[in-house]
């Protein structure tokens, strides 16, 4: 049944995100044929919509006929990241993190059903692992996600694990809706979330929240690896860490909790 409190949508602005979202998810160029399959509609819309897309620059026509994102886009992602305040203010911080705990660091916000790397940095030798600035992670299968899941209400962290599906990443990945927010209350009370091989095989992670001046929980930061077991020494550490490295950066905006 349709919302009726939903504002209607415009379908050709709607049909042209569509395109802009099938060529991120693709993160390379497409044709015309691939964008009309993608998107499910016939090739004469499909161009007409590119054409209106690469006259603002929001698609470029490779010589070869391919069509990519344009560079207006980069252009409004700068503008955006000017005014994520919080990096700037969480960069020495994720370096912290990264140098104790020979981890990778990053910091994470929830958008929609997803949580999206805002800003990372890694430390230590060896193989390094961390998110892609920009990308987007599940909820149910991340420290991150978890994390960001707890500080909601419980109708509304269903409906975003509901609404963005529950896909077994490993053999390790929770994908009951009950389990998954019976955990919550568990996150809650340790002021941290953990990730045990549930979106990477072998990868863990772990995630406390950052609040703003008054104290709503904005923000994740964490810090994912190769760490042996949760229960290592040097895990406990990374927890040790995080949460430290969390409630400084809370501080630096604001918070006096």
């Amino acid at each position: 049944m349709p919302n009726e409190n939903k504002p209607a949508q415009v379908h050709s602005v709607a049909k042209a995100m569509e395109l802009i979202e099938a060529l991120l998810s693709r993160r390379a160029p497409m044709t015309l044929q691939e964008l009309s399959a993608a998107v499910g509609y016939p090739k004469s819309t499909v161009h007409g919509l590119l054409s209106t897309l690469r006259d603002y620059g929001m698609v470029a026509q490779n010589p070869d006929g391919r069509y990519a994102l344009g560079v207006r886009l980069f252009e409004c992602g700068c503008a955006v990241s000017d005014g994520w305040d919080v990096s700037k203010v969480a960069r020495p911080y994720l370096e912290q993190l990264a140098a104790r705990t020979n981890g990778s660091a990053f910091l994470s916000l929830i958008e929609g059903s997803y949580v999206i790397s805002v800003d990372q940095c890694t430390g230590g030798a060896g193989v390094q692992v961390v998110p892609e600035v920009g990308s987007r992670l599940p909820l149910h299968a991340t420290s991150q996600g978890k994390l960001m899941m707890a500080h909601l209400s419980l109708s509304e962290a269903r409906k975003r694990l509901l609404d963005a599906g529950l896909q077994p990443y490993t053999p390790h990945t929770i994908t009951d809706v009950n389990s998954l927010l019976d955990g919550m209350q568990w996150v809650r009370e340790r002021g941290y979330a953990v990730e045990d091989g549930e979106y990477k095989i072998g990868l863990r992670s772990v995630s406390a929240p950052v609040r703003d001046s008054m104290g709503a929980v904005r923000y994740a930061v964490g810090v994912v690896g190769l760490f042996r077991r949760v229960q290592s020494e040097e895990f406990e550490t990374a927890i040790e860490e995080t949460v430290r490295a969390a409630d400084a950066l809370s501080a630096a905006l604001g918070w006096r909790g």
